[in-house]
């Protein structure tokens, strides 16, 4: 059975703890190339079970992601109080072709729109943090400042299961 939102959240934020969110954003893309260093493609390419993602796919959320929560963020700074549209991850993992996508560019993308959010997010003031939201279509009400907490917490769940997938046992 599929977890919640819910539990999802209490997991994540579970790896996050007391870590600093925007630490964590900014280090991810490194960790990542590091874990990714001399690892053959077929590798990366292997699920560790049929319904879940390899690290190919992984990357290619990542990048995705990346893109999403960065038009989150405008959007939110721009018209706080937007309704923000739920997205199927696994949905657009299918529909994009992820298994197909080239891991290093997938990894370049990632990493090029974090620095453009880190820098976004560095130019605005922390007030507007918590005070500019949006309306998840299935959350509700969220500002950047949860957002970012849980991006942190999401960039660790996808980091343990690079680790999983790359490192040998």
């Amino acid at each position: 059975m599929a977890e919640t939102y819910q539990e999802y959240r209490a997991r994540v934020l579970g790896y996050l703890g007391d870590r600093d969110p925007i630490r964590v954003l900014h280090s991810t893309p490194g960790k990542i190339e590091r874990l990714l260093n001399g690892v053959p493609r077929r590798l990366l390419a292997r699920r560790p079970l049929q319904r879940k993602w390899s690290v190919v796919e992984i990357l290619a959320h990542l990048a995705d992601a990346e893109l999403a929560i960065g038009w989150r963020f405008r959007n939110m700074i721009a018209t706080p109080g937007v309704q923000l549209q739920w997205w199927d991850e696994h949905l657009w993992s299918q529909k994009c072709h992820y298994s197909q996508m080239d891991p290093r560019r997938s990894l370049t993308l990632f990493q090029e729109l974090r620095k453009s959010n880190l820098a976004l997010l560095r130019s605005v003031p922390q007030r507007v943090w918590r005070s500019s939201y949006g309306v998840h279509e299935k959350r509700g009400r969220q500002t950047i400042a949860e957002f970012v907490t849980m991006e942190a917490a999401h960039d660790l769940n996808h980091l343990i299961q690079i680790e999983r997938l790359t490192i040998p046992k």
